[in-house]
C-alpha cells in the first residue's frame, strides 16, 4: 500500500496518453490505476468515450499542460516508405503546449529508426525524451497487457532517470539501451522476426501440400528437435503490426530475406486452399 505522501505525489503528477485505440485506452487506465491524474487525448471522439474516470477529450484545447505524455498514436506506411506524420503531429501540439517547461514524453508507438531524434529537434527550450515501445497484446491482456517487461531508449542520462522512476512506479520492468535508436531498431526486429517465423512455416506448408504430403505430420516430427519449434500456418499475415514493422525494418537497407518472407507470405494466401488440403494428419 502507497504512503500518504507518495499518493499525494503522484495525484499531483499530471498524464497524458495520446492516441486512445487498442494500447492507449488500456495504458491511460493502467496509469489511472496506479493513482496519477490522466488526461485521455484523441482526434476521434468516438474513443474517447468510455474511459470514466479519466477524462478524455477530443479538443487539444481541454487537456492542460500535464508533467507526462504518452504517446500511443498509430503509425502507417505511406507512399512505399514509413508514416510518421500522427507522431510528428502530436509531438508538435506537445511542444507547444509545453513552450519553456521541460515534460517527460514517453513514445510508445511503433516508430521508424530515427523517428525519436527527429522529435527532439521540435523542443527548443528542452524536452526528457524516452522511447518504450509497447508490447501489449490486446489477446492476452493478463499476461501480456500493460505492465510487462519493456526495452527503454533515452535521449540523456536525465531523460532515462525521470521515465524509470515513472514506469518503475507502474511496476513495470525496464531494459535500458544505449539510445532511442537503439530502442527503435529493437521493436521493429521483434515483429520483423516473428514474421519471418510465421512466413517460414507458410512456404514449408505450400512445398508439402504441392508434393502431396502433410505439413503438420512435417511441423510435428521435425518439432521433437530440441532446437526446433515450427508455428502452425494458419491463414495468412494479418493485423497491422507484423506487416508494417516489417517493412520498416526492410526499408533500411539490403533485405532480400525479409523481402522474401514477405513474398512468401502473399503465395501462401493466394494458395491457401491448396495448403488448408495438406494441413492435417490423422488425429
Amino acid at each position: 500500500m502507497l504512503h500518504k505522501s507518495s499518493q499525494n505525489s503522484r495525484k499531483s503528477t499530471k498524464v497524458c496518453v495520446i492516441g486512445l485505440g487498442n494500447i492507449g485506452r488500456p495504458t491511460a487506465s493502467c496509469i489511472h490505476d496506479h493513482g496519477f491524474s490522466v488526461y485521455g487525448y484523441d482526434i476521434d471522439k468516438q474513443k474517447t468515450l468510455g474511459l470514466n474516470p479519466v477524462a478524455a477529450s477530443h479538443d487539444w484545447s481541454q487537456i492542460p499542460p500535464c508533467n507526462a505524455y504518452i504517446v500511443c498514436v498509430n503509425t502507417g506506411w505511406k507512399d512505399g516508405k514509413p508514416d510518421m506524420a500522427n507522431i510528428f503531429d502530436v509531438c508538435h501540439k506537445i511542444a507547444e503546449k509545453e513552450d519553456g517547461n521541460h515534460p517527460l514524453v514517453s513514445i510508445e508507438s511503433t516508430v521508424a529508426v530515427g523517428t525519436c531524434r527527429k522529435v527532439v529537434e521540435m523542443f527548443d527550450d528542452g524536452v526528457y525524451l524516452v522511447h518504450v515501445p509497447h508490447r501489449f497484446w490486446a489477446k492476452d491482456p493478463e499476461r501480456h497487457g500493460v505492465v510487462q517487461g519493456r526495452v527503454i531508449g533515452a535521449l540523456d542520462q536525465k531523460s532515462l532517470t525521470k521515465a524509470k522512476s515513472f514506469y518503475e512506479s507502474l511496476g513495470m520492468p525496464l531494459y535500458p539501451v544505449s539510445s532511442l535508436e537503439v530502442a527503435e531498431l529493437i521493436k521493429i526486429t521483434e515483429n520483423a522476426y516473428r514474421f519471418v517465423q510465421i512466413a517460414f512455416v507458410e512456404q514449408l506448408s505450400l512445398l508439402c501440400a504441392k508434393h502431396g504430403l502433410s505439413f503438420e505430420e512435417v511441423r510435428r516430427g521435425a518439432n521433437t528437435k530440441w532446437n526446433v519449434n515450427l508455428l502452425e500456418a494458419r491463414d495468412g499475415i494479418k493485423g497491422e503490426c507484423l506487416p508494417k514493422d516489417i517493412r520498416y525494418l526492410a526499408s533500411l537497407g539490403d533485405a532480400s530475406l525479409l523481402q522474401g518472407a514477405m513474398k512468401a507470405d502473399k503465395e501462401y494466401v493466394k494458395n491457401l486452399e491448396l495448403c488448408k488440403k495438406y494441413n492435417k494428419i490423422d488425429s
